[in-house]
């Protein structure tokens, strides 16, 4: 019987596609449960901002380990995703950590009070979850495609995630001397 992910994406077998995007949906769940709890001892949930590059990492791995599709390809999709997810981790990570919460997070804190470990739950983590699960579907499937090699669209793909990752890494250092800079305080770039 064919499925609706079949025909969406052309894999080779229903069952590889739904193993792996569930495989996907689970992990990231757990991830971001386990990333919500660690929020909670350390009252600062902008941790997530920082667990999002890094889910897509999860994400490709676990997609990759679980699928039946071309290594090469899937290889690649793996490590060009890990590249891109564990340079967004960590410049978020060097931005972010040592200088509090984020102040949309102290909002959402200080508006629901005692409640807000399972408001962030639904509408930090939970709702970052289902957007990162949405967002890596093209990861979730690239993986399980039925072509057998990498071929010139994969390449295609590959030169666009370079031009891509250059342009975020010279954005990066770009806004980082902008605010580096005093005269441009409050000011936005």
């Amino acid at each position: 019987m064919t499925s609706a992910t079949d025909v969406l994406v052309g894999v080779a077998t229903s069952a590889t596609a739904s193993e792996v995007v569930l495989g996907a949906a689970i992990a990231i769940a757990c991830m971001m449960i386990a990333v919500w709890a660690i929020s909670l001892v350390m009252r600062d949930a902008s941790i997530v901002d920082i667990a999002w590059g890094s889910g897509f990492v999860l994400v490709a791995w676990v997609s990759y380990w679980l699928s039946d599709g071309n290594s090469t390809r899937s290889l690649v999709l793996t490590l060009l995703t890990t590249v891109w997810g564990l340079r967004l981790a960590f410049y978020l990570a060097k931005r972010n950590l040592g200088h509090g919460e984020d102040f949309r997070y102290q909002s959402m804190r200080r508006k629901h009070g005692n409640r807000f470990a399972i408001v962030s739950l639904y509408l930090v983590f939970g709702l970052q979850g289902v957007l990162m699960f949405i967002v890596s579907l093209p990861v979730q499937l690239g993986q399980v495609r039925s072509e057998p090699s990498f071929g010139v669209l994969g390449m295609l793909g590959v030169f666009v995630w370079g031009v891509g990752i250059y342009f975020e890494a010279v954005g990066d250092a770009q806004l980082a001397r902008f605010k580096r800079d005093p005269a441009n305080k409050g000011l936005v770039m």
